[in-house]
């Protein structure tokens, strides 16, 4: 069976992402910083470490990421630091570029066949509202965090263009069941669940299910190298209007111009108070309203999104499964 190295196998899309290479007959190999978490995380999709190899090292180890690339026949690199707010600024820039440089870089010095480098449509979001689609260019960044992605498929596209086995998958913003660690859109959903966040940007944002990413990065696994594909989903104005379908709950908001909804979590992005929203550049990305064409993802790999209301659904279900969220927050979506 072809052994896939894996990046980031502990995260929310990492831990869907393993249950899919195994589901198509790979063996997998993971590269973490921390097998116990892995573990504990791999549990919650009923996943026995047992399973897959493991590699304890960080990725922008090169000693580490040799060591886990040697005698894989593909990596998927999934790693990154995610967040929105402030604090974790220093971390992505010094992160998220290098290793994206160490691991595809060493994966085709090893003769990898297929090095899969997860981006987000966030390195494409530009002002102005124009469809993003594989031909997009790289945006200009519109804080920390979409800066270090674009400056980490800068690296990817460059390798391609240098005639590397490197394919691009950009997804948007990722929803589902079973986050472990309750990231930025998860935590959003929680927000309007529990009636904390009353005011939404005007614009347009692309939702993806982790489940549906997961399955794109395990078929590009076993597709000719070279592509870039957006991951099939839902561009629409806001999480609201799912949230109210599939609860049955009026959630009371309002949508407010970009500009305003930025100048209200500059206090939280400036100061960490994690009773003040702070995620600023949540806006301006809302703001540039971009919608996405994946039609190539599904013509070449297959994969068509799920409903936008089942992704929903399934994540508030588990929300409420978790305690993350109580019964009447559910709503109808937890029957």
């Amino acid at each position: 069976m072809p052994t896939v190295l894996l990046t980031g196998a502990s995260g929310f899309l990492g831990i869907h992402t393993v249950r899919h290479l195994l589901d198509s007959g790979h063996t997998v190999r993971a590269l973490v910083r921390d097998r116990s978490r892995l573990a504990a995380n791999l549990r919650l999709l009923d996943i026995d470490l047992d399973r897959i190899e493991v590699v304890e090292g960080d990725m922008t180890d090169q000693a580490a990421v040799k060591e886990a690339v040697t005698d894989a026949d593909a990596v998927v690199h999934a790693a990154a630091t995610f967040s929105l707010k402030r604090r974790d600024r220093a971390a992505m820039e010094q992160q998220n570029e290098a290793g994206t440089r160490t691991v595809l870089q060493t994966g085709a010095e090893q003769g990898c066949d297929v090095l899969v480098h997860v981006s987000s449509t966030v390195a494409l979001n530009r002002p102005g509202g124009a469809v993003l689609d594989q031909h997009s260019p790289l945006g200009a960044g519109l804080g920390p965090y979409s800066a270090s992605k674009v400056a980490s498929e800068r690296v990817a596209r460059s390798l391609q263009e240098a005639r590397a086995p490197v394919t691009i998958v950009n997804p948007g913003g990722i929803v589902g069941p079973d986050d472990p660690y309750l990231g930025e859109n998860t935590e959003t959903c929680v927000a309007i669940l529990k009636n904390r966040l009353p005011a939404w940007p005007r614009g347009l944002l692309h939702y993806v299910d982790v489940r549906d990413t997961a399955e794109v990065l395990a078929a590009a696994v076993s597709h000719p190298p070279g592509g870039r594909y957006l991951v099939p989903g839902a561009s629409i104005a806001s999480p609201v209007a799912p949230l109210r379908r599939v609860t049955g709950r009026r959630l009371p908001t309002v949508t407010v111009p970009p500009a305003v909804a930025t100048a209200a979590t500059m206090p939280g992005y400036l100061t960490g108070w994690s009773f003040l929203p702070g995620a600023a550049e949540g806006p301006r990305t809302v703001a540039c309203a971009n919608p996405v064409d994946s039609s190539l993802t599904t013509e070449e790999l297959g994969v068509t999104a799920r409903p936008v209301d089942e992704s929903f659904r399934d994540t508030v279900r588990w929300l409420r499964d978790a305690g993350h969220v109580s019964a009447r927050q559910a709503g109808d979506a937890g029957d």
